[in-house]
């Protein structure tokens, strides 16, 4: 399984408020499509709420102190993030859903799967925002760029992809 963070975060690291994005960028959220659809995403419970409905082409896991039933097929509440990787992998070593499994939110999900990401996707809005999530733009030294390119419609936006150093020994 290949673990990758999908995220939005203005220059200070701000990701939203209120569970609510604080931007309108309708290229990011193509952008977000485009990275998530047929994909395993694993996110919060207030994440998840945010949404208004299961997204479609996506599995939904959802980390909730309450466990509960869902009616949708391609939803399924976990009560940690360990048993969120273990659902994945089953899922993903069935053949029915691809290798890389997208980590979308929120703030205390990025950080506690950060140690087993192997890639972050990151769109930069410049500016100041007041918000009460955040994600730590200050990423572990195992991490490096490995693609940015700005946003053609949308001034100062930048799309990265931050890639996991792979060591090969002797």
């Amino acid at each position: 399984m290949i673990l990758s963070q999908i995220l939005a975060a203005s220059d200070s690291g701000v990701l939203g408020k209120d569970n609510k994005l604080l931007w309108n960028i309708p290229e990011d959220l193509t952008y977000f499509k485009k990275r998530t659809t047929g994909k395993i995403m694993i996110m919060g419970r207030k994440t998840f709420d945010s949404l208004g409905k299961p997204l479609p082409k996506r599995f939904h896991i959802v980390v909730s102190r309450t466990v509960k039933e869902s009616d949708h097929e391609f939803v399924k509440y976990v009560s940690s993030l360990k048993e969120a990787y273990r659902l994945a992998d089953k899922l993903t070593l069935s053949g029915a859903w691809p290798e890389e499994v997208m980590i979308v939110g929120g703030g205390e999900i990025y950080k506690e799967s950060l140690p087993d990401t192997d890639y972050i996707y990151i769109t930069r809005i410049p500016g100041d925002f007041e918000g009460d999530t955040f994600y730590n733009l200050q990423l572990p030294k195992e991490f490096g760029l490995a693609f940015s390119q700005f946003s053609q419609a949308h001034r100062g936006v930048r799309y990265e992809i931050w890639s996991k150093a792979t060591t090969t020994g002797d």
